[in-house]
């Protein structure tokens, strides 16, 4: 798929607006991820999914395009991660990858942090978080 001057202005953009929120995580005050969000243009290759107290990732199977950025808003107070590597999970069916994908791993994002990754592979992903994988926190990705 080509880039065309406003995509690439709009991925720099939602991208931009990512390392703001990580840089100034320490500083008071802080940009919510409400705020993150309301300024990602609209069909800017962003995706944003919340990972909530009541241990879900919303929404929970997103379809994304080959190159689209996702971004993990942990929303509530408790801990999570996002990770898509069967050698740190409980149950590893759980995290599948395409084949050829590159294993992820968040680490833990703390209340208000995001985690971001880039989508270069097609297929389907199923990720967990390993925090809370035995509650039933799994989420699944489309790549197309």
């Amino acid at each position: 798929m080509p880039w065309y001057p406003s995509e690439r202005w709009a991925l720099f953009l939602a991208l931009g607006i990512v390392v703001l929120v990580g840089s100034v995580s320490g500083c008071d005050p802080q940009p919510t991820p409400e705020a993150a969000r309301r300024d990602m243009p609209p069909s800017s290759g962003v995706v944003v999914i919340s990972m909530t107290d009541a241990m879900r990732f919303a929404p929970s199977h997103p379809t994304v395009s080959v190159g689209d950025t996702v971004v993990w808003v942990n929303d509530g107070a408790l801990p999570h991660t996002t990770t898509d590597d069967p050698s740190q999970a409980a149950v590893p069916e759980h995290n599948v990858l395409p084949p050829g994908a590159q294993a992820w791993d968040s680490g833990v994002v703390t209340a208000g942090s995001t985690f971001t990754q880039v989508f270069a592979t097609p297929g389907e992903y199923t990720y967990v978080c390993i925090l809370h994988e035995a509650a039933g926190m799994l989420g699944r990705i489309t790549v197309q």
